[in-house]
């Protein structure tokens, strides 16, 4: 098993809802407009997590999420929706202003 997480995460005008970061936050790599949507613009990360690591309770209010996992699993909890968790070559889709948290599905052990 993988000890860590690799995930593309794209998304916009993000808020947090609690005051919790993970360790190894997720970087920018490219900031966008979004040409036929004005006002919006769609925002690019990386992220490398440790096992068991966690984004916090956050929605984007304006922006459209889109995540594709390039290793590793990350378990995606969506309000409304429930649980889901989205592995190696598979994407996930969180609309707008949708309350959700994330954390890596590894949990450390062999």
């Amino acid at each position: 098993m993988l000890a860590g997480c690799g995930a593309i995460l794209a998304a916009a005008g993000t808020t947090w809802i609690q005051a919790q970061t993970p360790s190894t936050a997720p970087s920018q790599i490219l900031a966008t407009d979004l040409v036929n949507i004005p006002g919006q613009e769609a925002l690019f990360f990386m992220a490398d997590w440790r096992p068991n690591q966690q984004l916090p309770w956050h929605a984007h209010p304006e922006g459209h999420e889109f995540v594709y996992v390039i290793q590793g699993a990350v378990t995606f909890e969506i309000d409304g929706v429930g649980s889901r968790t989205v592995k190696t070559g598979e994407m996930l889709y969180v609309r707008p202003d949708v309350t959700h948290r994330a954390q890596n599905a590894h949990d450390g052990s062999s």
